[in-house]
């Protein structure tokens, strides 16, 4: 990975707030600790739709990006980004899911995605859809 877009996505992720959405703790744990180690110091973690809300309500959290996997329990990421956008449309939603398919992919778009993760997923997947949602031209 190219370390001037790195350090260019840490000066983006200043004082930024990040909220990471997976059922299963070892994807959860690594993303968020990949977050981390690109520069961010306020990352959320929450197992699905429903504690995402919580914890954005009990913290008055008002996330910049959200990474936020599909297939939940719950509550799933298509409805966490429906009521996201709703309450905060400028919030960046980054999905990551199995669901490659052109009429899923179709779908979370409709529903106001902003950036599209494919499982497995690996740093520079995640490091360039960061980039993209916050304007960092990959080059």
């Amino acid at each position: 990975m190219n370390q001037d877009l790195e350090k260019l996505i840490a000066e983006a992720l200043t004082n930024k707030s990040l909220l990471v959405v997976e059922d299963t703790s070892s994807s959860r744990m690594l993303v968020a600790g990949l977050l981390r180690g690109l520069g961010a110091t306020r990352v959320v973690a929450a197992v699905d739709g429903v504690d995402a809300l919580a914890k954005i309500q009990a913290q008055h959290l008002v996330p910049d990006v959200v990474l936020c996997d599909w297939v939940m329990p719950n509550m799933d990421g298509l409805e966490l980004l429906t009521r996201l956008k709703a309450d905060y449309p400028a919030v960046k939603f980054i999905m990551m899911t199995v669901k490659t398919e052109a009429e899923a992919v179709i779908l979370a778009r409709k529903h106001g995605v902003d950036g599209y993760v494919a499982k497995p997923f690996s740093r520079e997947s995640i490091t360039a859809a960061l980039a993209k949602v916050l304007g960092i031209a990959v080059g």
